[in-house]
């Protein structure tokens, strides 16, 4: 019996603890382009022409550019090489994109 309390308890706090999310950002202030996330905290990763990129954990290719942070219902992501600049809300479900030139992209997010 205690084994299957803790069988239990293990996989209520794996599956608590490990969500992933994909969202679906949709540029609202122009272009109407989209972009694709999988969210497993500490893993971050980007679907860009029907590839998913690991940008968090991982220093090889396009990811040794991006510096990702996670805050409690914040994503941040920096590209030190371009100067991008990207916010994700987990709970307003926005984002924005802004570029060195002052240019701001505004996104509304969606899980799928």
């Amino acid at each position: 019996m205690k084994l299957y309390i803790c069988l239990f308890i293990c996989f209520f706090y794996t599956s608590v603890h490990s969500k992933e999310i994909i969202l679906k950002c949709k540029e609202t202030t122009g272009t109407g382009r989209h972009d694709i996330f999988k969210i497993n905290e500490p893993e971050f990763s980007w679907y860009y022409n029907s590839k998913w990129y690991e940008l968090a954990k991982s220093d090889k290719g396009v990811a040794k550019d991006w510096q990702i942070s996670f805050y409690k219902d914040k994503i941040k992501l920096y590209n030190t090489k371009t100067e991008w600049f990207r916010e994700i809300d987990l709970i307003e479900m926005t984002a924005f994109m802004r570029f060195p030139s002052g240019e701001l992209y505004l996104y509304e997010c969606s899980k799928i």
